[in-house]
């Protein structure tokens, strides 16, 4: 991303360094784990699914949520390995998909698969300019990478609403954009990671003060929060729901919205019992502190959404006209 070019429109998402850590680097190891799709997001779960089955429902819950069946051109930003420009080409009757990653192993991998009706394109979102309007616009858990690292909310929510600014002009009149991100919990990050999980209930939770393990266990939480940013994720922010929805306020309404923090435990726990099968092998490829490294983020991961700490957002927004 060139600093210099963005600087104007106050946009300061993952630098390209954050990326290349994150995707090329890592992501040698995440291949060994995701399953044959490459589906790097979070799976939606029914009874009986392997992994595999549930990501594809995943993908299908959101091509439908974005009315994309039979749709002449789709915009999918962050489109990782392509599996959801693949799967919308060869399930949903979709003429063409244009991906936008900034990650250059994953776009020469989407490349390499030449997919009929699939264009992948080394673009950040801020730089693209479509030929013509697409009918839907996809966002699969790349909200994360769009606010940077600031901990202030007006920052975070002017750098949302930039890109769905961007997301409302590319959109023909009625266009959906669907978005799938980990957010916070609503009470807010600093809430979702250092009060007890029996407090972050809807109704505030039992009426009781904090305990010595309370405290233990938050300083846990941000110690374990910090260690992801540095190591695993850098320069990403993880949003709230009331984050993005004021974002997108008078651009889209919300035509869908569902938390689903048990379809992130149950997925993170086969990836980590994955890559924990991995270790070695992947120890060889990346080094085996960044094996430990990625294994201890899902480990926390899994145990804050598990305790609704964070969870699983799907929002389908439709394009005000």
């Amino acid at each position: 991303m060139n600093r210099a070019k963005h600087s104007a429109t106050g946009y300061k998402g993952s630098s390209d360094e954050a990326i290349r850590h994150h995707y090329d680097f890592l992501g040698d190891f995440y291949r060994l784990a995701l399953g044959p799709d490459l589906v790097y997001s979070l799976a939606r779960w029914e009874d009986g699914d392997t992994l595999e089955a549930a990501q594809v429902r995943k993908l299908d819950l959101h091509a439908r949520a974005a009315r994309a069946e039979g749709a002449s051109r789709v915009l999918d930003v962050g489109c990782g390995w392509g599996s959801m420009m693949r799967r919308l080409t060869e399930a949903h009757g979709v003429r063409h998909v244009v991906g936008l990653n900034v990650s250059t192993s994953q776009v020469e991998y989407v490349r390499s698969r030449e997919w009929p009706g699939c264009e992948v394109r080394l673009e950040n979102w801020i730089d693209h300019l479509p030929d013509a309007l697409y009918d839907a616009v996809f966002a699969i858990e790349a909200m994360e990478h769009f606010a940077g690292s600031t901990i202030r909310r007006s920052q975070r929510i002017a750098r949302y609403r930039l890109f769905f600014e961007r997301c409302h002009a590319w959109l023909r009149p009625g266009g959906r954009l669907a978005v799938q991100s980990n957010a916070w919990n609503a009470r807010g990050w600093l809430a979702a990671m250092v009060l007890p999980a029996r407090m972050l209930e809807p109704d505030g939770g039992p009426r009781r003060g904090l305990r010595p393990r309370d405290v233990r266990d938050a300083v846990r939480n941000v110690r374990e929060g910090l260690h992801s940013s540095r190591r695993v994720f850098p320069e990403c922010f993880v949003p709230t729901r009331s984050e993005l929805v004021e974002a997108a306020r008078g651009l889209f309404t919300v035509a869908e919205l569902r938390d689903d923090p048990d379809d992130g435990a149950r997925t993170l726990h086969c990836w980590m019992e994955r890559c924990i099968a991995h270790r070695e092998q992947g120890a060889r490829l990346i080094g085996r502190q960044a094996v430990d490294d990625l294994i201890r983020e899902q480990r926390a991961t899994l145990r804050f959404m598990r305790e609704h700490r964070c969870t699983v957002l799907r929002v389908a927004l439709e394009r005000v006209d």
